[in-house]
C-alpha cells in the first residue's frame, strides 16, 4: 500500500488522497490494477487503502454523505479561489468572487447567481465534490 499511495494516480494530502485522471494510467489499466491489489490485500487480511479520503472511499461505498475542506485541494491557484469565495462577508463580495473565478465554477458546473451570502458554502461543496468525485468518475468506476 506504500508504492500505491504515491503513484501519480493519486493526489491530496497524506491521509486524504483520491483518484485523479492521468492519460498514462488509463492507457497502462493503472486504475483497475490498483484496484485489483487494493481488493487482494483486504480479502487476504493485509492492509487496506488507509490513505484514501474518506469521502473516496464512502463514494466507493455508495454513501453520499460527503464532508471535505478545501484544505485536501493540493493546487494553490484553486485552493485559493475557494477560499476567497469562502471568506465572502456580502453578497456583493460573493457576487465579486463569483464572476472573478467564473470559468474555474463554470467548468464545474458550480457557477450560479447569487442572492444570499450563504451560498458560498453550498458553492464550495458543490466545486469539491466536482473536484474530488465527479470530474474523475471515468477513472473511479474503472
Amino acid at each position: 500500500m506504500n508504492h500505491l499511495k504515491d503513484r501519480p494516480i493519486f493526489d491530496g494530502p497524506t491521509g486524504q488522497r483520491f483518484l485523479v485522471y492521468n492519460a498514462n494510467a488509463v492507457r497502462e489499466d493503472e486504475y483497475y490494477l490498483a484496484g485489483k491489489m487494493i481488493a487482494v490485500s483486504v480479502v487476504h487480511g493485509g492492509p487496506g487503502p488507509h490513505f484514501l479520503s474518506e469521502d473516496l472511499v464512502d463514494y466507493l461505498a455508495g454513501q453520499s454523505s460527503f464532508k471535505a475542506t478545501v484544505d485536501i485541494i493540493t493546487e494553490d491557484e484553486i485552493g485559493q479561489a475557494l477560499r476567497e469565495i469562502e471568506s465572502a462577508a456580502t453578497v456583493e463580495a460573493l457576487q465579486e468572487c463569483t464572476l472573478r473565478h467564473s470559468t474555474m465554477l463554470q467548468i464545474a458546473g458550480c457557477l450560479r447567481r447569487v442572492t444570499t451570502v450563504e451560498e458560498k458554502r453550498t458553492i464550495v461543496s458543490d466545486y469539491l465534490r466536482w473536484y474530488i468525485i465527479d470530474r474523475n468518475s471515468v477513472v473511479i468506476d474503472r
